[in-house]
């Protein structure tokens, strides 16, 4: 049986997994069902009055604590694509916070003393609620949502309008009333609870392709490994010594198979094969939408490079958060980041779009977009709740000896994030590597 390892998926963690695995002198083929490698977090070109325009499916943020994804980046020599700045914070209705360039946990306490929009209550229950997660080890009851862990530790309404609510939509793409505490607690441990830099916003003004996916195809390819793109694997099974796998006419056997798909892709596979998958159909996906807004380069209104945004779902402004990207050609562009999508399928064509426009126009003025593209990643996330699955890297592989796992669902602790995906792909090809070795 050959020594080879099948990567079936070319996202952020099959990436991740396949470069790791081909660095350790492990054969490593690649498969992804898509002509493009990056999975859910890709770039896509749209058109627009202004031309072709390469952008992403979906805005993403880095910040400084997703230590393993910048690892990534550089690995493949992407780094200076970057932008990294210190924590800040601001939102048209007045908030605005700013870290300070001072050791941890000082950083915090001075960007608190200054900041405008808070008042000293909102303040100190702020720094309460930081500090009595720090003294639970960043631990909460089981089952407790994120709305009652506000409720529990005294959060006044307007900082949780202003701060904590958006912060739990953004990063676990699931509303506070059913989101899960203890993996909001993880978030915020790891970045306004750690070092200055964690909390950093990495950005890039290039497409999410040119970050990862392009370099690391690349990459592979250097170090003699089998790409596969347009390759859907139909079929799964257990050979002696192994697996076999066909995709297309072809059959190939390979000493382990590592799905790093999306629960959901993956049980298809799964399931012939005999194995429970009862905990990948319990994970629910929710979309998450990118308004993409498009003035002329020279006729766009004062935009900060990013800004918390007022929603106000009772008008139409569901925007969370605004990137601004700059001039790109004739266009200055701007992504304004839609979570929990599911909001907003019940809305009429093109009203979704209108909200947007009139919620930008009355952040910052004229003019209007000359143009809005909606584009939604339909099965973005999973929904972070606290009754979701928690499964591990190699939940089958007792079961079904070298088969793995490896994806943003795979790391208990986290909401799905490219950082997640990066960790259980690493993590994944470090153990499979491992077994090679033996």
């Amino acid at each position: 049986m050959s020594r080879a390892v099948a990567v079936i998926g070319a996202g952020w963690a099959g990436l991740a997994a396949a470069l790791s695995l081909a660095e350790a002198g492990v054969p490593v083929t690649l498969f992804d069902a898509a002509p493009v490698a990056g999975g859910r977090a890709r770039s896509s070109a749209l058109d627009t009055p202004f031309g072709r325009i390469e952008l992403d499916n979906g805005q993403h943020l880095i910040v400084g604590a997703y230590r393993e994804t910048l690892a990534l980046i550089e690995s493949v020599g992407a780094t200076p694509l970057l932008r990294r700045s210190a924590l800040e914070l601001q939102s048209p209705s007045g908030f605005a916070m700013r870290a300070a360039p001072l050791p941890a946990p000082l950083h915090l306490g001075w960007a608190l003393a200054r900041a405008s929009g808070l008042g000293a209550r909102e303040r100190l229950a702020l720094l309460g609620l930081m500090a009595r997660l720090r003294s639970a080890g960043w631990r909460t009851p089981a089952g407790e949502t994120v709305s009652a862990l506000l409720a529990r530790l005294r959060q006044p309404p307007r900082l949780v309008a202003r701060l904590w609510a958006p912060l739990c939509i953004g990063a676990l793409n699931t509303l506070p009333e059913a989101a899960c505490a203890q993996a909001f607690a993880a978030v915020l441990r790891d970045t306004l609870g750690a070092g200055r830099a964690d909390a950093d916003f990495v950005t890039s003004d290039a497409p999410l392709g040119e970050l990862v996916p392009e370099p690391a195809l690349r990459r592979l390819q250097q170090l003699g490994a089998s790409l596969r793109l347009r390759s859907a694997v139909r079929e799964l099974r257990r050979v002696p010594g192994g697996w076999a796998l066909r995709a297309g006419g072809d059959e190939a056997p390979f000493a382990a198979v590592l799905l790093a798909l999306p629960p959901w892709s993956a049980q298809r596979l799964l399931a012939p094969l005999g194995l429970d998958v009862a905990p990948l159909r319990a994970f629910e996906p929710e979309p998450i939408a990118t308004a993409w807004a498009f003035w002329p380069a020279d006729a766009a209104p004062a935009l900060p490079r990013w800004s918390l945004l007022d929603e106000d779902p009772a008008r139409g402004h569901y925007g969370q958060w605004l990137f601004d990207r700059g001039a790109i050609g004739e266009a200055r562009v701007a992504g304004i980041v839609i979570s929990v999508a599911s909001r907003t399928d019940a809305l009429p064509a093109g009203a979704l779009a209108d909200g947007i426009a009139g919620q930008l126009h009355e952040a910052f003025g004229d003019p209007r977009p000359t143009a809005l593209r909606i584009v939604t990643e339909r099965r973005a996330t999973f929904r972070c709740t606290p009754d979701r699955p928690r499964l591990a890297i190699d939940h089958f592989e007792r079961e079904a000896p070298g088969l793995w796992l490896a994806g943003d669902w795979l790391w208990p602790d986290y909401p799905a994030t490219i950082e997640a995906a990066v960790r259980s792909g690493r993590q994944a090809a470090a153990a499979i590597a491992a077994r090679a070795t033996r």
